[in-house]
Formats: structure tokens, C-alpha cells, sequence
């Protein structure tokens, strides 16, 4: 590490007290951000953008990473990726059939066998019913997927694990939980807001996190909506800032950019585009809420996808999008540094004084995206105009969402739930990593850029930088003849 790099750490170690750490899923670079004004990004790809103008916007007002790569390529290596800073043997070996459909269970988030191992028996039949009432079935409480810590303990080799062993204070909001029963059970206002009903949402699959996991919080699950968690995230943030006492790291799960559930998906959130907007909408609201908080000036948000799930991008799969948010970091900067997510892990844990979970994230890079200078910040959500056509209670409109004369595209949906889940038909979205993803990546791209154009399935690796003016000149006039054929279609 160079000294600057060792100073800037230091600097920000004493002045950053709580560090918040988002987690969504399942998009590209060139999907969300490809038509930022600076980067390199691809503006033809950018299928999401129109639903993302917090993604774009945090980009703008902070800085964007146009070289930041995913470390895992699916939800299963990701997540220890994006955890732990590696994968280890097992999962290595079973994830790739496992993603394949040719057997074996998702094993890579605390559960074996589909069994929650963090709890002994009789806990495990409280917490889900269906579990077999057998002894003998994964007696231990041993997880197989699960690193050991750099020093040998056992299971340990968590991000959690450090800051506990640190002294550090932490809390969970859907990181490694199984959720408790089917949403389809609960009514729209249960699932909204699980804690006024007393409904206990999820259980820690992680005994480490059991102590610190807000059991109202649900973990993945397409028919909710990432609003509502951010909600139940919320309720509690008012009451650590009425207490002026925040966790020194909390973890949240945002899963709504990794679409599905078009048929059961609830409050109105049952297409593309408005999950995606959720998703963005949910993250934004985040960041507003610690921005005009008291501890605006001493936490980072950092932001990470646990994997890009091989969609459109012009460079590579794995390329996608991270964000530090906060005190102390750039403003309005483009990084073409290549970064990754263990760079975004070793980064985290320098700055919260942890030591290195392995040798992956003990030799990464400091990342150079902050400032001493730039303490002062402040944050406001956009709402995505597309989300005015669900149930959810927004604030009255007052701007649209569209840059150019007379065009409504952002603002309403240009495909029915009914057509989604038709052209989705036969996916398994009720956990991750069931999806046949070549044909559901097709399936975005048809639904959202056009029948008639081909699918990118060449990657051109050019540097769009040069010459970004006419490019997005291009990007634009084709966007307007779109949509005049959308608009004049309704």
C-alpha cells in the first residue's frame, strides 16, 4: 500500500464511526450507468437507466467507478465474494452444477441440504417446520460453504466476524437469513409493515449474526418490495438516532434489481421496470435518511451488486457498479482504476480498523476515491417516475422523469405483469440462482430495448470515453424515435 494510501486510512479510521453496507443484486454497468455522461459505458445498453435516476445520481454527485468488477459471477460465489473477500473449495466445486440444474442445493448462505445448520434441532423445527424432524440429518452445526477465520477459527472468516472480534458493534438487515413461511400468506399490510403486525419475517442462518439480525426484516423474496424494507430499516435508524448511538456496521439487503414473481409480486411492484425502480428507490432513501441524520458526518455507505449475472456490458460480465457514500469521499470524480469487490472489502476494513479476513483482501488496494476536503454532503432520493403506476404511498409528483419534449417513457411501464411472466415463464425466482439467465437476459433485453434489435452478444471492449458527446448525441436521437413509437402505440 502506498503512504498516501496508508494516511488517507488512517485519517478516515479516526473520523468514520459506522460504516452501512448495502448488498443488491444482478446488474451491469452498461445496464444502469452505460449513458453517464462521463464514462466508459455503452448508451445502447443502458436498459435500466430510465428506472434508476438514484443510481445515476449517486454516480454524478460522488464518483463513478467505470472499471469496478464484480469478484463472483453468480449469486452463490457471490455472496461469499461480497462477505468474506473468497470463496473456499466446496462451494467452488458445487455451485457450477448447482447453477447448471443438474442438482445438488444452494448451500452458500448458511444453509446445507436446505437445512438451516446455525441452529440446533428443536430450533431448527421452530424456526421452519418443513425441516425433518431426524437427529441424525446434519446433526452438527457445521457449515460447509463457510470460510474460517485468517487465525483458524472455524466458520468464521466473515466480515461480521472480524468487526465482532473487534469490539465493533453490528447489525443485520437480511444478510444470510431464511425467511420465515411464504409472503404469499400475508396480507399486502403484513408484509408492509411486519413489525406494528408481530410478524417475525426471517431467521439467522449465521450463529454469529443471531444476536444482531432484525428478525422483521425479510430476506430475499420477489414479491416484496425493497421500499418496505427499507421501512423496516428505517424504523429502527429513528430509534438509534433518538438514542444518538449507531451500530459501527450495519448490513443491508436490497434484492429487488434481481426481478421475478411477475405473477404474486405485491403492491403493484410485478414488472421489470417498476422493480428496478423500487430497487433504486429503496437505495436512494437510504442515503437521504443518514444524510439528514446526526450521524451524517462520521458514516459511509458503501454499495455493492453481489454479482452482474453475465448481462449486456461492452467490457466484461463481471463489470458493474459500486458507490462509497458519505464524509470524505470524491465529488463528481470519474475512477478508471480497476477496482473489485474484495478492493471494496479491504477498503471497508481498513477504514473500520479490522484485520484481514485472508490473503485476498489483506493484499487488495486502498481505494483512491476520497478527499479530505470534502466532508460537507447531502443527499435527496428521486423517485422513479415509473413507480407512480404501483401501490405504494410516494409523494405527490412535481417533475418528470424525462429529459426530452414531450415523451412519457419513464413514466409508465412498457410492458404488463401478464406479459413479463409470460415471457418468464418456467424461471425459478423463489431463491436465487434457479435461472436459466441466458434466456431470462434475453428476455430483459426483448421487453425493454425491442424485439427487432439483436441481442449484444459481442463485447467489444472499446474505450467509450472518446468522442462521449456524439455518442450520446446518437443515444439520444435513437431514444426519442423510440419513444414517439411508444408514446403514439398507447
Amino acid at each position: 500500500e502506498s503512504e498516501a494510501a496508508e494516511r488517507m486510512a488512517k485519517f478516515l479510521n479516526k473520523k468514520i464511526k459506522h460504516v452501512v453496507y448495502i448488498v443488491k443484486e444482478n446488474r451491469t454497468y452498461d445496464q444502469v450507468l452505460g449513458d453517464l455522461a462521463i464514462c466508459n459505458g455503452d448508451p445502447s445498453l443502458a436498459i435500466m437507466s430510465p428506472f434508476s435516476p438514484n443510481h445515476k445520481k449517486l454516480a454524478l454527485d460522488f464518483f463513478t467507478l467505470d472499471n469496478f468488477y464484480d469478484s463472483g459471477e453468480t449469486s452463490g460465489v457471490g455472496w461469499n465474494w461480497s462477505t468474506a473477500a473468497r470463496t473456499n473449495d466446496s462451494i467452488e466445486k458445487t455451485q457450477p452444477p448447482n447453477y447448471a440444474g443438474r442438482g445438488l442445493s444452494y448451500d452458500w448462505e448458511g444453509d446445507n441440504r436446505n437445512i438451516n445448520v446455525s441452529l440446533p434441532l428443536s430450533e431448527r423445527l421452530a424456526a421452519r417446520p418443513s425441516t425433518p424432524n431426524d437427529p441424525d440429518v446434519l446433526a452438527g452445526t457445521s457449515d460447509i460453504a463457510a470460510p474460517d477465520s485468517s487465525d483458524g477459527e472455524e466458520n468464521a472468516g466473515y466480515l461480521w466476524n472480524s468487526a465482532l472480534r473487534k469490539g465493533l458493534t453490528i447489525r443485520n438487515y437480511g444478510f444470510y437469513v431464511d425467511n420465515l413461511g411464504s409472503s404469499n400468506a400475508l396480507t399486502p399490510e403484513q408484509l408492509a409493515h411486519p413489525f406494528a403486525a408481530g410478524i417475525k419475517q426471517a431467521v439467522a442462518a449465521k450463529q454469529a449474526l443471531a444476536p444482531y439480525t432484525d428478525a422483521y426484516f425479510r430476506g430475499y423474496d420477489q414479491n416484496n418490495s425493497d421500499f418496505y424494507l427499507y421501512k423496516e430499516w428505517e424504523r429502527e435508524f429513528d430509534q438509534y438516532a433518538t438514542k444518538g448511538k449507531l451500530p459501527n456496521l450495519s448490513f443491508i439487503r436490497l434484492p429487488h434489481d434481481h426481478f421475478g414473481n411477475f405473477g404474486s409480486a405485491k403492491f403493484g411492484i410485478n414488472t421489470v421496470e417498476t422493480q428496478m425502480a423500487d430497487n433504486d428507490y429503496a437505495t436512494g432513501l437510504v442515503i437521504e435518511k443518514i444524510a439528514n441524520s446526526p450521524f451524517k458526518d462520521n458514516t459511509l455507505v458503501f454499495i455493492v451488486e453481489d454479482d452482474a449475472q453475465n448481462g449486456g456490458d461492452h467490457v466484461d460480465p463481471h463489470r458493474s457498479f459500486a458507490y462509497i457514500v458519505g464524509p470524505y469521499v470524491k465529488h463528481g470524480a470519474l475512477v478508471t482504476k480497476p477496482y473489485t469487490t474484495v478492493s471494496l472489502l479491504h477498503t471497508m476494513s481498513e477504514i473500520l480498523g479490522l484485520e484481514p479476513m485472508g490473503l485476498n483482501d489483506g493484499l487488495s488496494e486502498f481505494m483512491d476515491v476520497f478527499d479530505v476536503k470534502q466532508k460537507d454532503w447531502t443527499y435527496k432520493a428521486e423517485i422513479p417516475e415509473v413507480l407512480y403506476t404501483t401501490l405504494l404511498p410516494l409523494p405527490t409528483p412535481t417533475l418528470a422523469a424525462v429529459g426530452f419534449k414531450g415523451a412519457k417513457c419513464n413514466s409508465q411501464n412498457l410492458h404488463t405483469a401478464s406479459y413479463w411472466a409470460s415471457k418468464m415463464e418456467g424461471q425459478n425466482f423463489e431463491t436465487e440462482d434457479k435461472l436459466d439467465e441466458a434466456r431470462f437476459n434475453r428476455a430483459l433485453w426483448a421487453g425493454l430495448k425491442g424485439e427487432k434489435i439483436a441481442y449484444p452478444s459481442h463485447r467489444s471492449g472499446e474505450d467509450l470515453r472518446a468522442n462521449r458527446p456524439a455518442l450520446l448525441a446518437k443515444h439520444k436521437s435513437a431514444l426519442e424515435s423510440q419513444c414517439s413509437s411508444i408514446v403514439t402505440s398507447r
